[in-house]
């Protein structure tokens, strides 16, 4: 019976190993073609910023001799790529907007190209460091922080924002690190930043692990900067933007010294018209020293 009982766990096992080896190549294949397929689209999409369409990437690829079989797979992995990964969606977008020439009118940019005032203000004061941008962009903001000295690292999900940032740092004479990469990807590190500055960068800071990364992120002291869109009943937005609740902030960042707090309607840095924003400067709190007044942890 023993016997009997250990061939069959054998013919098992070896059934499985069997399964997994044939199984394993295709499903990097598919990982593999994924990748393929969606390089391919966004390169397209890079070279036609102006009319952009699943139905006219259909006609390119027609246009391009593949058959209409491979064009259908083409078009449902895309699809799917973007049901299954909502992070694409919003790269597709900003690799877009960020492809086409700037014209320096924001309402037809649809992004401002000069760093953000409340930024500036809220930093200029504040000795040169290690900062890092969330949702850089095109750089506007961690050109500027560079060019006051600081060592800036730049994180965005768009290649073609970075891409551009890394080309307006060069144009002024100073270098910027820059990293693609989803916010949920990215190591933040521990005590690693001195500045980290969120401007419009559609994070998810209603999530208390997210928050609890900058947290640990920022050095003893470090401060970050942070405006975005409020989510109330004159205005709404769609989930991946991460629009925040009147006041909502506060308790998200609780366990941070909050240094400046409003709420109130200002033009945004995408030009306009002016919208219901949240503006705050936080600081990580360190231990108190001995006979030192609270106020200044």
């Amino acid at each position: 019976m023993n016997t009997q009982s250990s061939v069959l766990r054998g013919l098992v096992v070896a059934w499985i190993l069997i399964v997994l080896l044939v199984t394993a190549p295709i499903m990097v294949q598919d990982r593999t073609d994924d990748d393929k397929i969606w390089a391919s689209f966004t390169a397209w999409i890079r070279t036609n910023p102006e009319k952009i369409s699943l139905r006219i990437y259909e006609e390119k690829l027609t246009q391009d001799g593949l058959p209409q079989d491979e064009i259908k797979w083409h078009i449902e992995t895309i699809r799917r790529l973007f049901e299954e990964h909502p992070a694409k969606s919003t790269e597709f977008t900003y690799d877009r907007i960020f492809s086409k020439p700037l014209t320096g009118d924001p309402e037809k940019d649809g992004f401002t190209s000069t760093p953000s005032v409340f930024m500036k203000e809220s930093t200029k004061d504040l000795p040169p460091g290690r900062a890092l941008d969330v949702g850089a962009g095109q750089g506007r903001n961690a050109v500027w922080l560079a060019q006051q000295g600081w060592d800036v690292t730049a994180i965005d999900i768009s290649g073609a924002g970075l891409a551009a940032a890394s080309v307006n740092a060069k144009k002024v004479g100073i270098s910027i690190t820059t990293v693609k990469t989803t916010y949920q990807d990215f190591d933040f590190g521990t005590e690693r930043w001195d500045l980290i500055v969120m401007i419009l960068s559609w994070a998810p800071v209603s999530d208390p692990a997210f928050v609890a990364w900058l947290n640990a992120s920022l050095r003893p002291g470090g401060v970050l900067v942070f405006e975005h869109v409020l989510a109330t009943e004159k205005q709404s937005f769609p989930g991946n933007v991460h629009a925040l609740p009147p006041n909502a902030l506060l308790s998200h960042f609780k366990d941070f010294h909050i240094q400046k707090y409003e709420e109130g309607v200002w033009l945004g840095d995408w030009g306009g018209p002016p919208a219901e924003l949240v503006r705050m400067i936080a600081k990580r709190k360190r231990e108190k020293r001995k006979d030192e007044p609270a106020e200044n942890i």
